[in-house]
């Protein structure tokens, strides 16, 4: 949290990378079971709040366009969650969006946004909520937004609301790559239960990586992204990311993350990441290509 003017307030709302994702088959209320493990990076939107009499939504940044027709914006839905939870509906706050992250991309933008929200407004308002409870108010606002309240390392299970944090995880260097096509949520998972060989999936090792990032890459790559191929069916060129991720010596592992499009893909140092996505940038000038830091354990 930062200031940046007389009571206005700052908050990073950082893209949500999914090293794994596991979704079982859905429940009889039709939510997948689901099991993440997920880190932040270093990459994200900005969302300014200050005092004001009534609650309005300001949007700007290269990606405010993709939201201006978007009436049910997930930053208002979390202030008005957070007014109720409060017993507090006279509440008001001028927010000003600076939207960075692609829309419909996979790396939560949406949820990270309306986790920002509840951060900024709860300190705005003075309401004194702990990051646990926001977490549980974010759960009636959005499936990731419990996850982007705590923004960083953690295993989330159940739909999204069981929320483990891991105490030691190192940082990671890492690419991240958007075609520049949004993809659709529920059309990987309707295509996903269309799978006949669906089954469910196993515990995820909860043991704490303590600055290893060799461990932290093999529990990585143990997993898998089980939306990565209904939604590569869907969009062939989210294949063809992967293909082009993986013909660097460089890269570790290459994934999806979330429901796509964006995919990432692990390496050792920094300058590796530097060097692939200016290599990317180059040969692909329409993809949107980012070298990041993934965030550790505080």
């Amino acid at each position: 949290m930062s200031e940046s003017g007389p009571g206005r307030l700052t908050v990073f709302a950082p893209a949500k990378i999914n090293l794994t994702l596991r979704v079982a088959v859905p429940r009889p209320d039709g939510y997948h079971p689901l099991q993440s493990l997920v880190v932040f990076a270093d990459w994200g939107d900005t969302l300014h709040a200050s005092p004001a009499s009534d609650l309005s939504l300001q949007l700007d940044g290269p990606f405010a366009p993709a939201l201006a027709e978007d009436t049910h914006n997930l930053v208002l839905k979390a202030a008005w969650a957070l007014r109720a939870a409060a017993d507090q509906p006279q509440l008001g706050a001028r927010l000003t969006l600076d939207k960075h992250l692609p829309v419909a991309s996979g790396m939560g933008g949406g949820s990270a946004d309306a986790a920002a929200a509840l951060k900024v407004l709860n300190d705005l308002w003075e309401l004194g909520f702990s990051t646990r409870a926001l977490a549980e108010i974010g759960s009636v606002v959005g499936a990731d937004v419990p996850a982007c309240v705590w923004s960083r390392p953690l295993l989330m299970e159940g739909i999204g609301e069981e929320i483990r944090v891991l105490p030691a995880w190192p940082e990671l260097n890492a690419v991240i790559v958007n075609p520049g096509v949004p993809v659709s949520t529920p059309d990987v998972f309707r295509a996903l239960d269309r799978c006949e060989d669906r089954t469910g999936f196993g515990v995820l090792s909860r043991v704490p990586v303590a600055g290893d990032p060799a461990a932290a890459l093999a529990l990585a790559a143990a997993g898998r992204n089980d939306l990565e191929q209904p939604a590569v069916i869907l969009n062939p060129v989210i294949g063809d990311v992967l293909a082009e991720l993986n013909a660097f010596d460089a890269v570790r592992l290459a994934r999806m993350t979330g429901s796509g499009a964006s995919c990432f893909a692990l390496v050792d140092e920094a300058a590796m990441a530097s060097h692939v996505a200016r290599a990317l940038s180059e040969s692909h000038p329409d993809w949107i290509v980012r070298p990041v830091r993934l965030a550790g354990a505080a």
